[in-house]
């Protein structure tokens, strides 16, 4: 007689000596049921019926609570082959209900066989226990592993009942390189349909995150020549005149060069720029001392020209053993190997002493080096 399913439940929760004593406990009070002219069996089916009400197994539908009784102990293979012949005649016959009823105390008569295993998972399936078949089925190959039975049988139910193809694919394979049978084989091939689209579906997937990871390299890539093309540019636009170490603030259309094309003496910025690629005045530069100077030169009040009005500091870079040559040089190339321009009419300015009448060139515009010594 089978138990409700709540009482199984509870049943299976205990370990396997408490369950077997309950068990054995109760069954013993069926039987004083019986011989007191009751039925054991008539609670148990309102019991069945309030679950079936409740949601339980109905029309084929999967019911994970329901479970089946397991082998505890006992070795009485005499009755075990007793209810195997029994179940097999109700099974195929149709009785299915029959042919659990028999699996089951075969089951508990002695160790139970993969072969026992596997049918009773045909039966529990046929009865809409989906679960509880592939259970059985688990059982069965954790014994044989070749076991084709509980392979087609598992197969089957997660191909049709619990939405497993995948494992319906590995288990009826296996199978069917065991034991061949052509239903199962036109399940393999709608099978093999699913896993050709899944591989299709798998492959799309892999080549938009491959294009999207190229596409993403693309861009940083893209994004460090950039930034290096605007680092070079950088440096480029910082060296101004031509490669100067350096570079000088205000020469070669930097700032502080604004508007000084027209300043009287002072040469055109192509002249200029020509002139600092001038090979003399380019390792005149190569002196960092050199570069300072010009820089604060260039950046100081009225440019080039405003040094004319600081004779102090004019004659301070004049006799600096650097910068003195450099800037000699440099006036020379500028005047065209003349000399300051501008200088000729300055003999009246504060602080320049005799410097209108240096000896000059037939220019009129006296040479640096021929300037009076400012001390």
């Amino acid at each position: 007689m089978a138990m409700p399913k709540d009482i199984e439940a509870i049943l299976s929760s205990l370990g396997e000596t408490e369950s077997q004593r309950l068990k054995e406990y109760i069954e013993s009070l069926h039987a004083e049921i019986e011989k007191l002219g009751g039925s054991a069996g008539t609670a148990m089916d309102a019991d069945d019926d309030d679950n079936e009400a409740d949601g339980g197994t109905a029309g084929g539908v999967e019911d994970d609570g329901f479970t089946v009784p397991q082998y505890v102990s006992g070795e009485d293979y005499d009755k075990q082959a007793d209810f195997k012949a029994k179940a097999a005649d109700a099974k195929n016959n149709g009785n299915y209900e029959e042919a659990l009823q028999s699996y089951n105390e075969a089951v508990l008569a002695a160790p139970p066989s993969a072969l026992l295993y596997a049918n009773r998972a045909i039966a529990l399936e046929k009865l809409g226990h989906y679960k509880a078949a592939e259970l059985d089925c688990k059982l069965a190959l954790e014994q044989n592993p070749d076991s084709a039975k509980a392979l087609k049988t598992r197969g089957k139910l997660r191909f049709m009942h619990l939405d497993d193809w995948e494992g319906a694919l590995r288990d009826l394979s296996q199978a069917q390189s065991i034991d061949f049978d052509p239903d199962v084989a036109d399940m393999l091939k709608e099978l093999t349909k699913k896993r050709i689209e899944k591989e299709k579906e798998e492959a799309h997937e892999r080549i938009q995150k491959e294009e999207a990871m190229r596409k993403k390299a693309e861009d940083i890539k893209k994004a460090r020549e950039e930034a290096k093309r605007e680092a070079e540019e950088a440096a480029a636009s910082s060296a101004g005149m031509g490669g100067m170490p350096g570079g000088m603030p205000g020469m070669g259309g930097m700032p502080g060069m604004g508007g000084m094309g027209g300043m009287p003496g002072m040469p055109n910025p192509d002249m200029m720029q020509g002139m600092m690629n001038d090979p003399e005045i380019k390792e005149a530069m190569q002196n960092p001392k050199v570069v300072a100077a010009f820089s604060e030169i260039m950046n100081g009040p009225g440019g080039p020209m405003g040094l004319l009005s600081n004779p102090a500091k004019l004659q301070e870079l004049m006799a600096d053993p650097d910068v003195g040559p450099a800037l000699n040089l440099m006036m020379k190339k500028m005047m065209g190997g003349g000399g300051m321009p501008g200088m000729g009419g300055m003999g009246g300015m504060p602080g320049m002493g005799g410097m209108g009448g240096a000896p000059s060139d037939d220019d009129g515009i006296p040479n640096m080096d021929e300037m009076p010594d400012l001390d």
